[in-house]
């Protein structure tokens, strides 16, 4: 039984984690609600052990394993359906904040580029879009190698072919200014 204390720190803890933790989720599965879903059975999974693990100390890291292996197994087990609702409506999500004072080419160049970037993530393999979106959520190598279960050297390398198809994806938008 935990004490009162310990609640409150678990409770900050969980507060503190659940935003990067959905991030996370919702990048992998491209789904904000089956993102929290699995958020939500993550925590309830390593909460219920709170006795046995450390949390504070080691809580990200088991949290964002939990994370990274639920939603490969959300994207193999499941299968994509389409909502009729959502038929047409593939715009709905894009807001500029202030219409006016943008030029509208940049609204349309901004929006092309989204769509470029959110199609050339989803392209990528699961573990490079997991490992890259570790990376850019401030893991080092070997955080990443941990959560993902692989060396510290392969999680550089599955960041590093990551970000190369990324670039060849995105170059025709962006320009090549590597070389």
């Amino acid at each position: 039984m935990l004490s009162d204390s310990q609640r409150d720190r678990l409770d900050a803890w969980v507060l503190a984690a659940a935003p990067r933790a959905v991030a996370y989720a919702a990048s992998l599965l491209r789904d904000r609600s089956r993102a929290e879903d699995v958020v939500q059975d993550c925590f309830y999974r390593l909460l219920r052990k709170a006795d046995e693990y450390d949390l504070e100390r080691d809580g990200i890291k088991l949290l964002f394993t939990a994370i990274s292996r639920a939603c490969i197994n959300e994207n193999t087990r499941r299968r994509q359906m389409a909502s009729l609702h959502a038929a047409g409506d593939d715009d709905r999500d894009f807001d500029p904040h202030d219409s006016h004072a943008i030029p509208p080419e940049q609204v349309m160049q901004t929006h092309e580029l989204q769509e470029a970037v959110g199609r050339a993530l989803t392209q990528l393999p699961e573990m490079f879009r997991a490992a890259l979106e570790l990376r850019s959520l401030g893991h080092g190598k070997s955080e990443i190698a941990e959560i993902l279960g692989v060396s510290p050297s392969h999680a550089g390398v599955l960041v590093f072919r990551a970000r190369q198809q990324l670039a060849e994806a995105l170059a025709p938008y962006v320009g090549d200014s590597s070389r």
